[in-house]
This record gives C-alpha cells, structure tokens and sequence, in this order.
C-alpha cells in the first residue's frame, strides 16, 4: 500500500492481494486478476463526484447568499471553493491517466511472462479483446496451450475486492454517489450497493 500523501483521494485505493492468501500451485497471475488488481483505474469514474460536490457546494452557497446583489461578490465568495475544485479534479485526471498507462503495461509484460507468447502479440490481442481482465487472461491460456478453454468453467480462486469505499471523513458524500451511479448507469456499483443493504 502506498504510503504517498493523497489528500484529494476521497475514496481508499486499490490492494494487492498479500501472498500468505494465495493458492499454492495456482496461477498467482490468475488470483491477482480476480482480485482486481488489474481492473481498470476508477479515478476515472470518481473525478465526475467531484464535479457534482463543486455543482451542490456552489448552489448550496448560491441559496444561502442571496442578499448579495452582484455576481461578482458572489464570484469573491466562490473563488477558493473554485481553485480547490480544480486542483483536486487535476490531480485525480493526472493520477487516473498515468495508473492505466502502468497497468496496462503490466498486465501486457505480466501475461508475457506467464504464457511466453510475445509481449507484440498480446498487446495487439488487447487492443481488439472485448471481454473482462479474467476472460483475457484464459483467452491467452487457451493460445499458450493450444486449446479452448471456457473462463466460465474455470475455478474461481478469490472474489473481486470491493470499489469506491469512501474514507470515513468523506462519508457524507455516498447520496451524491450513489445518485451519480444511478445517473450515470455503473450498473456494478449498484449491484455492489445492493449486496451490503
């Protein structure tokens, strides 16, 4: 886990699976795939929370201040709220853009490693696979070993570990997400909503 400042993360970050919890014998390529690890960054869904927190904070001060006449003192009233806004939904771009870049890398050299096929190869395989991390990863296998297999029928070792839990001081905020989701049409989180009700 790192250990970085992130002061503009309002969510907990992403784990890695500890070794002590893996499967002797197994792929631990495959585990850490069902873990998560390799899923997309969500960096990428949370900035558009930050983009309704600034909409509601400014609305919210709007109502509150209406003796104010003009815009401009309205403006004088919003400004560090504004630079704040920027300077987090900036951060959480750059971090998001420069993680995906990481991770697909990784998974490219990472599935390399393990089946040997040519890291040209597999990159081109990603660039036109439409399926999950964990069916990329069998539709590899399958070419590493010269025959089908189905990642349906194929044991699962772990679950998926769970997305956008909001730091604790940050809990204020789940209507706004959740109301995001529901927007916005994550279907996931929804699904993941309703387990923990």
């Amino acid at each position: 886990m790192s250990r970085a400042f992130t002061w503009w993360r309002r969510f907990h970050g992403d784990v890695k699976l500890p070794k002590k919890y893996m499967y002797k014998g197994a792929s631990q390529l495959q585990q850490r795939i069902e873990f998560g690890e390799y899923e997309f960054n969500h960096l990428g869904r949370e900035v558009y929370l930050e983009d309704l927190i600034y909409e509601t904070k400014v609305a919210d001060l709007r109502a509150e201040k209406s003796y104010l006449k003009t815009d401009e003192a309205l403006e004088d009233q919003i400004i560090d709220m504004r630079k704040q806004y920027h300077k987090r939904r900036t951060l959480i771009m750059k971090a998001h853009l420069e993680a995906e870049a990481k991770l697909l890398r990784k998974i490219a050299e990472d599935l390399d490693t393990e089946f040997e096929l040519g890291l040209d190869i597999i990159r081109d395989i990603m660039e036109v696979f439409d399926g999950t991390t964990r069916e990329l990863y069998f539709h590899c296998k399958s070419l590493a070993v010269g025959k089908t297999l189905d990642p349906e029928k194929m044991q699962r070792f772990c679950n998926e570990q769970p997305r956008h839990i909001l730091k604790p001081k940050e809990r204020k905020y789940a209507k706004l997400w959740m109301k995001l989701v529901k927007e916005r049409g994550w279907q996931e989180f929804l699904n993941w909503e309703q387990l923990n009700n």
